[in-house]
């Protein structure tokens, strides 16, 4: 790393340190990034079931998840009048501008465990 790539990253580590352990603390929460990736690979809204289905969790460890997202404003929430009612999950367009970094972690240690780092 240059001297002036380490001076940009300290200076970007001191002033964004409280946001980025925030998200550090919301990304490390389990099933986090995997209720993520799924609803990246399927851009299309997705049913609760289909997101528990697919990260194979409790009901209420997703439903947990996704609140702490949309909370976040990484996920909207539509409901949908219905008998029973319909949910639907996507990501927001915030959600959507990380997963270029999410993919570059998860190639890193794809990478590593292949051992080819």
């Amino acid at each position: 790393m240059s001297q002036e790539q380490s001076q940009r990253m300290q200076s970007m580590c001191e002033s964004a340190k409280a946001h980025v352990d925030d998200l550090l603390v919301l990304l490390s929460k389990s099933k986090m990034l995997s209720i993520l990736y799924t609803m990246n690979c399927d851009p299309a809204p997705m049913r609760f079931s289909e997101i528990k289905k697919s990260v194979n969790s409790s009901s209420t460890t997703v439903a947990r998840r996704l609140g702490e997202l949309e909370d976040h404003g990484l996920v909207t929430r539509t409901a949908f009048a219905t008998v029973p009612p319909t949910v639907m999950y996507e990501l927001t367009e915030d959600a959507v501008s990380l997963q270029p970094s999410l993919e570059s972690m998860f190639e890193w240690v794809l990478n590593r465990a292949d051992g080819t780092v």
